[in-house]
């Protein structure tokens, strides 16, 4: 039996340039106890796979939408 945990960060990825989601998605997404943070998606990607190495896939997680 395993345990599923909840992540705690989302990282997004918005495409070529880092574009701000609207601060009611902020807030909905932080009542879950979900801290967002948002970039373009090859910067998103990049921290993704660093804070997945150090922290593990279970507490992190990317939302990224394609460059081109």
């Amino acid at each position: 039996m395993s345990t599923v945990r909840a992540i705690n960060l989302l990282i997004l990825g918005l495409g070529p340039t880092m574009r701000p989601i609207s601060p009611e998605t902020r807030r909905h997404i932080n009542k879950l106890g979900i801290r967002v943070e948002v970039q373009d998606t090859r910067n998103a990607a990049a921290q993704f796979n660093l804070l997945a190495t150090e922290r593990g896939v279970q507490e992190v997680a990317a939302a990224l939408l394609p460059i081109g």
